[in-house]
């Protein structure tokens, strides 16, 4: 990730996540969330390096197709989230992972500086919802980076490939569906099937969030 004064674009500072980046947030303390869509291991690294040749021999096309076709097979535990202190030191216990974290893409912060993150991975992907900085609003027992949704992430509910979601002020979480059948956006598939590339709306899960106060300019905070 990198940081730079918006003053003073020069003066650029990077600092170690995770690999193939998705999203990020910053919370009420300060502190930065960022999704790892490949993780932080040495297989994901493989992938980085195999998407890489691609683009170079390829082009971008081919890379990208890689990209997604390696990310709707990956299961719970595959992807990461980094977090980083102000001063961009990695967090205790950073990179977490988990079961609901198949493939992260993007990431939010409620009311209660609890962490929302979405998954484009496998069919029906999971999100999942974090235990923050602020643990005096998790359950108790609970750390920063530990799972309060299930162990699989909260699923169904019309849930796709995602990509972005958001908190609203009514504490309602909204998660786009971006692809919803991978075999049926390459080659010819059936007929039938043609039309199940594209993701199928929008999911909305009613109240499960603190709300946020909206509009939101700057760290999210209670209303």
């Amino acid at each position: 990730m990198i940081r730079f004064p918006a003053s003073d674009p020069a003066k650029a500072e990077k600092f170690k996540t995770g690999i193939n980046n998705g999203g990020l947030n910053i919370d009420s303390q300060g502190n930065v969330w960022v999704t790892n869509r490949f993780g932080a291991g040495l297989l994901g690294m493989a992938h980085l390096v195999d998407m890489a040749a691609r683009l170079k021999l390829d082009g971008l096309e081919t890379a990208t197709d890689y990209m997604v076709r390696t990310m709707s097979k990956q299961t719970g535990g595959r992807g990461s989230v980094t977090l980083l202190r102000p001063d961009g030191t990695q967090f205790p216990g950073s990179p977490f992972t988990g079961g609901g974290l198949p493939g992260p893409w993007a990431v939010v912060v409620d009311g209660n500086d609890n962490v929302w993150v979405s998954n484009f991975a496998m069919p029906h992907s999971p999100i999942v919802q974090l235990c923050g900085v602020r643990t005096e609003n998790c359950p108790p027992g609970m750390k920063t980076g530990d799972q309060i949704s299930p162990p699989g992430g909260y699923v169904g509910g019309g849930l796709q490939m995602q990509t972005d979601l958001a908190i609203g002020p009514a504490g309602d979480v909204w998660v786009m569906n971006n692809w919803q059948d991978i075999d049926s956006c390459y080659g010819t598939p059936p007929e039938a099937l043609s039309t199940r590339c594209g993701g199928q709306g929008v999911t909305i899960f009613h109240g499960m969030a603190k709300p946020v106060h909206a509009p939101q300019i700057g760290p999210a905070r209670a209303p």
